[in-house]
């Protein structure tokens, strides 16, 4: 028999979410409980991320005034995204508008 030295719980989990091409959606819960940290902080206010599909982030905005926001600094945005992350997990960004998701402070 052949002894194999013994490998850390967290590398056998990711090589687990690995093989079965979970590691996508797991780092986009990630980053979805830090957004508050990840963004700036009027971006991450009038911003909620809904999913990551296909490397597209698909967002919902307060009002048309954000949705024109994030179209001019989508490039930004993705960047500071995928930096984080440490590998291109965002590729495109899809804005949704729903004014009823936010609360009513004027930011």
């Amino acid at each position: 028999m052949i002894k194999k030295e013994p490998k850390h719980i967290d590398e056998l989990i990711k090589t687990f979410f690995k093989t079965r091409n979970w590691s996508q959606r797991i780092d986009g819960y990630n980053l979805f409980s830090s957004w508050q940290d990840i963004l700036p902080p009027k971006i991450a206010c009038n911003t909620k991320p809904i999913k990551i599909q296909n490397n597209t982030l698909f967002l919902m905005v307060k009002n048309h005034i954000w949705a024109n926001e994030i179209r001019l600094r989508k490039d930004e945005i993705i960047d500071i995204i995928n930096k984080e992350a440490g590998q291109e997990q965002i590729e495109d960004v899809i804005i949704k508008i729903n004014s009823k998701m936010f609360n009513n402070k004027n930011i």
